[in-house]
């Protein structure tokens, strides 16, 4: 029986981790969709949000937020709820009992838009979670 090779099996592993994309890496979505330590969100431009909610650009799969959302559209009814609060696309995949809208928005980035979360600096964040804010208003659940 040959001897295993364990210098090609390193290599070869080394290779995988570092094709593997982080957004993607096994039990990172978690860490990547939490605020980091002294994170104090910035204020947003709703509108900037407004255009970036129907980027097909922040996706690696075409997708953009509106793909899911448009119209209110697949929103739980605790969407209605101020945040922190449950979302059970969090819980279900992310094992997170409460999350923030930012948190949120990063969730959705990193599973169904397939993309590295947005910097939590980042105008973009902060235009996203703006104009979310003002969707949330006008969200009515269906119960």
């Amino acid at each position: 029986m040959p001897k295993p090779n364990f210098a090609l099996l390193s290599a070869l592993i080394a290779a995988f981790a570092f094709l593997t994309p982080p957004a993607f890496a096994a039990g990172d979505a978690g860490a990547q969709t939490t605020r980091p330590a002294g994170y104090n969100p910035i204020a947003g431009d709703a509108k900037l949000g407004e255009k970036l909610f129907t980027d097909t650009k922040l996706s690696t799969n075409d997708m953009a937020c509106a793909s899911c959302h448009a119209n209110h559209s697949a929103y739980s009814d605790s969407f209605a709820k101020p945040y922190p609060h449950t979302v059970v696309m969090a819980k279900e995949q992310l094992g997170r009992k409460t999350v923030y809208l930012d948190e949120m928005i990063q969730a959705c980035m990193v599973m169904p838009m397939a993309a590295k979360p947005l910097p939590w600096n980042s105008k973009e964040l902060a235009g996203l979670v703006a104009y979310l804010q003002i969707q949330q208003k006008s969200f009515k659940p269906s119960r």
